[in-house]
């Protein structure tokens, strides 16, 4: 493995720290409600991992009904709906990652033939892929599934320069070398590992196509096999994981293991969401509140009151830390616009359980966890923030705020941030404007906490998303402003 600049070992801890989480929740959880889990997590991957290739587009609509409801024509007519051989390819993508995870379960080494295998049902309804002939023009040539490529391929670097692959004679040996490597890594954690075999592949590029494909699948054999929960990179993270792994051509393998340990984490809090009850036996009113009852009992059983008080302690204490670094925030932006308005003003507005007020920001906080992805649980309220920016009747509205994530008391918090841009009416008679978003919340721009963390620790997260994101939110008001 190559050396690894800065320290990896704090989000490793944060994503073990959140695994013992998941794992205490798993042992109260029906094996069928684990398996809905899995096959969300699983459908997703499919989906996204042909977006990264830019094989096809899907709208997020569609994504949400597809990985809720399954890679069914129904799912995939919503909101303007996919081509049917758009839909054909992902289920092929699905079942080459249900394929894998069988075989985690298994205790085989990995080898050759299945790598080949895997590519063969990844790309089974892929019938050609994009070549250049000798003059650079480019073709649609036939792919051969499961077979080793036969032309040399390179990839051209954000700086102008070009990276060449394994010659196409070198790739039967250099294959059987990345397995005999990645078997002398087996004492590394398994985030470290998925990186490296991930780039390791990548930079052999063995089949014609479809090569990223198959090195995201081989990253999720290996969080499989060591008990974790299969890792999706998404669109909104493309450019990031390009970055990641250019930076890994240059010998540094930290961008990708952080990238992974981030992605890791939210992976993890997806699958703390359970499904909704479902009871195809039960019939009667009588018999369907036995059900939820016996269920809403279970959950109690599984509270532990210490665990509970930790969590609040630690929601409590980082929403203290925000609230007075937000307020200062707030008033340095202030100072700035000032000076195209002296009447501009910076308030800010908090609460947090048990205050009825905690129970505010519903809608965005919802709209928020969609589109991080996972279930806020809001039975009590959350930890927020509202800082307000007021500019030539132009208000940004900035929320940041905590809240519990799971059914029930997983132990897990999610700070996540959403901003939105108010334009007061010139005249009485003028109709109030809709709220406008300043930006699309993704996984990156959240931080997830669970009841064992230290504020000081993870305060410096935090505060990038923040930073981050109120930078952004300040950028699209500035431009709103004219």
């Amino acid at each position: 493995m190559p050396p690894v600049n800065g320290d990896v070992g704090s989000i490793l801890a944060s994503v073990d720290a959140l695994r013992g989480a998941w794992e205490d929740w798993l042992k109260g959880t029906s094996q069928e409600e684990f398996l809905a889990a899995r096959q969300r997590s699983l459908r997703r991957h499919a989906i996204e991992t042909g977006i990264i290739e830019r094989l096809y587009d899907v709208d997020w609509g569609v994504t949400v009904a597809l990985v809720a409801e399954g890679l069914t024509l129904d799912a995939a007519s919503r909101d303007g709906g996919i081509s049917d051989n758009t839909l054909e390819i992902i289920r092929s993508q699905y079942n080459a990652l249900e394929f894998l995870a069988a075989e985690a379960r298994g205790k085989r080494d990995l080898s050759l033939h299945f790598i080949r295998q895997l590519h063969e049902a990844i790309t089974s309804h892929q019938a050609t892929y994009e070549a250049r002939d000798q003059f650079g023009r480019a073709f649609h040539a036939k792919l051969n599934h499961g077979a080793w490529k036969q032309q040399a391929n390179h990839v051209d670097r954000a700086d102008g320069s070009r990276l060449e692959y394994t010659p196409p004679e070198h790739v039967q040996s250099q294959m059987e070398s990345l397995l005999e490597f990645h078997g002398e890594t087996e004492d590394a954690h398994p985030v470290v590992r998925a990186a490296w075999i991930h780039h390791r592949f990548i930079r052999i590029h063995p089949f014609e196509d479809g090569n990223g494909r198959v090195a995201r699948a081989l990253t999720l054999l290996v969080l499989l096999r060591a008990g974790y929960a299969p890792l999706v990179v998404d669109r909104s993270q493309r450019a990031s994981y390009i970055e990641a792994l250019d930076a890994a051509n240059d010998g540094d393998l930290g961008p990708l293991i952080r990238l992974f340990a981030r992605l890791e984490i939210v992976a993890l809090r997806s699958e703390l969401e359970q499904p909704v009850l479902t009871t195809p036996a039960i019939t009667g009113a009588v018999g369907v509140a036995k059900a939820y009852a016996a269920r809403l009992n279970d959950l109690r059983r599984r509270q532990d009151a210490d665990r509970i008080r930790t969590l609040v302690s630690l929601a409590d204490s980082v929403h203290e830390r925000v609230i007075d670094y937000l307020g200062g925030l707030g008033e340095g932006i202030r100072t700035a616009f000032a000076a195209v308005d002296p009447t501009a003003r910076a308030t800010t507005d908090h609460a947090s359980p048990p205050s009825d007020r905690a129970g505010y920001w519903r809608n965005q906080l919802i709209y928020t966890a969609n589109r991080v992805d996972f279930y806020t649980n809001l039975t009590s309220g959350s930890w927020w923030v509202r800082l307000n920016i007021r500019v030539l009747d132009h208000t940004l509205r900035y929320l940041a705020a905590v809240q519990k994530s799971g059914h029930g008391e997983t132990g897990v918090l999610v700070l996540t941030t959403y901003a939105e841009v108010l334009i007061r009416p010139v005249a009485d008679e003028e109709e109030p404007t809709s709220p406008t978003r300043c930006f699309e919340p993704t996984p990156h721009d959240s931080v997830t906490l669970v009841f064992s963390d230290r504020v000081d620790e993870r305060w410096p997260e935090i505060v990038e998303v923040i930073d981050r994101t109120l930078a952004a939110s300040v950028d699209r008001f500035g431009r709103q402003l004219g």
